[in-house]
């Protein structure tokens, strides 16, 4: 997920935290955000600035956080482990789109009528691909969420390392995809982790070190 504002990334991760975040191109700093009280369409955020993947100054005091309703930010790492915070309303009980030009359209249909749109869909909409991928293998949300913190656990980098390399793909993103292999059981984790580990080492030593 790029150049959205913090409030639309909260409610793509199900209203759930925390979460890191940075303005696209930020190669050093992010934030780490703690709370979110929206109005309307936006309202305050809250948390605290990492240097580094670390808090800046050892400073972890909850601050309001700037800009926090402008675009160019974009995902680093959720960092929640209860799937029971999670809230999404992207579809209905029957799998039928509540948003966009496809609106009341089921997602099967959706995939057979318009499959770009399907794919634009699972990769942007926040619970689109977790609420099908969990009705379909009958996962639970918690279950997913495990699955991707035991991948993220094995690794041999974090988030931070992963942002610093010239990578061209989001780590959250990466590891949602690994969990429903992993969960599917059409891969194992450790072959998971050996695969994004291989994805790494091919960018790690290509990324930039412009400090803004």
């Amino acid at each position: 997920m790029n150049s959205e504002n913090i409030f639309d990334i909260w409610r793509s991760l199900g209203k759930g935290t925390p979460f890191i975040v940075r303005r696209n191109g930020w190669k050093h700093r992010s934030y780490m955000v703690i709370r979110v009280e929206p109005m309307g369409r936006y309202g305050e955020a809250y948390g605290y600035r990492l240097c580094d993947g670390k808090p800046e100054n050892g400073i972890t005091n909850e601050q309001p956080i700037d800009c926090c309703g402008c675009g160019n930010w974009e995902l680093i790492e959720s960092l929640f482990d209860d799937a029971s915070i999670l809230k999404w309303d992207c579809l209905d009980e029957n799998n039928n789109l509540t948003f966009g030009k496809y609106k009341g359209t089921n997602a099967d249909e959706l995939k057979k009528k318009d499959e770009e749109y399907f794919k634009w869909a699972w990769a942007n909409i926040g619970g689109f691909s977790d609420i099908l991928f969990s009705r379909k293998y009958n996962v639970s949300f918690q279950e997913l969420l495990n699955t991707k913190n035991k991948i993220k656990k094995l690794l041999s980098f974090n988030s931070d390392d992963w942002i610093k390399s010239a990578i061209p793909h989001n780590f959250d993103f990466i590891l949602d995809q690994y969990k429903y292999s992993c969960c599917s059981e059409k891969k194992h984790i450790k072959d998971a982790v050996l695969e994004i580990e291989e994805l790494y080492k091919k960018y790690e030593c290509t990324g930039t070190n412009n400090l803004k």
